[in-house]
């Protein structure tokens, strides 16, 4: 048990530093653009300052759109505790299966820590939907693969 709340508290701290860099990306990404834009003047060229000035703003769009995003990962994250998340399978949950490891937070992917091989999924994803609600010893079935929940954390 100590040692899955130990690997559950660095799988914490991995998935924090993940969407503070991707946060920091977005937002040096989006000053990046306000300083193109601020810096851009209007040319003899006006067509291509209006086409230059259009991509600037779907980008804008884009990048907002994913900040937005990665505060719904970080909300996720602040309800993630670092104890023992009781019998069933939830948000924060550190699953041993017969089939690896599961860490139910954020969608990271694929995490090696400690020697160990996890995967961190969502509550969104079908895998994390599988899991979701679960209890030691029950089985599921996931992509023509048997499942079984050996532990919670």
């Amino acid at each position: 048990m100590e040692e899955g709340l130990q690997l559950k508290k660095g799988l914490i701290e991995h998935c924090h530093a993940h969407v503070d860099e991707r946060m920091s990306t977005i937002t040096r990404s989006l000053r990046s653009i306000e300083e193109s834009r601020n810096g851009e003047t209007k040319s003899s060229a006006g067509d291509k300052f209006e086409t230059g000035r259009a991509m600037m703003q779907m980008e804008e769009a884009k990048l907002n759109a994913q900040l937005g995003e990665v505060m719904k990962l970080r909300e996720t994250m602040a309800g993630v505790k670092e104890t023992a998340s009781g019998d069933r399978i939830a948000t924060g949950s550190l699953v041993a299966t017969n089939r690896g490891l599961y860490f139910l937070a954020v969608g990271i992917g694929k995490v090696k820590l400690g020697g160990r091989t996890i995967f961190c999924t969502s509550l969104t994803a079908p895998i994390g939907q599988q899991l979701h609600g679960k209890q030691v010893g029950e089985s599921f079935s996931f992509n023509e693969l048997d499942f079984e929940v050996l532990g919670v954390v």
